[in-house]
């Protein structure tokens, strides 16, 4: 009887094994990165590097504090710069227009000429900021 009465002083063992769980993620983290690149889908750009002779013409619209539009330092009225900028807009190489605002310039004046400029159908402007 004392046989079956013997009791184990072993416990059960309560710990998790958790280099399996590593393996199993680490080779779960290298699919993904090799896969990653495969499924990405890219976008194709134009790269720069245009040649010089490419570039497009540059047109320099200067704009006064107190909203007057200047061309080659001759001020314009507004139906003057929309026919200027329609006519620039009308042309097979349209030039870039660049808007060189005062410091004191109101942004709404420079809102003006940009609605102005994209109601003419010009495609490239660029505003420069005053300093």
């Amino acid at each position: 009887m004392s046989a079956l009465t013997v009791r184990s002083t072993e416990r059960p063992l309560a710990e998790i094994n958790i280099t399996p769980l590593i393996d199993v993620m680490l080779a779960l983290l290298l699919i993904f990165m090799i896969a990653a690149p495969l499924v990405t889908k890219t976008i194709p750009l134009p790269l720069g590097g245009r040649d010089s002779a490419a570039q497009p013409r540059t047109v320099e619209l200067g704009i006064a504090a107190d909203g007057q539009v200047m061309f080659n330092d001759q001020a314009l009225q507004s139906v003057e710069v929309q026919a200027q900028l329609l006519s620039w807009a009308g042309q097979k190489e349209k030039p870039l227009l660049q808007l060189r605002p005062d410091k004191a310039t109101p942004h709404q004046y420079l809102i003006d000429v940009l609605a102005l400029a994209r109601q003419s159908g010009m495609e490239s402007i660029a505003i420069e900021t005053p300093r």
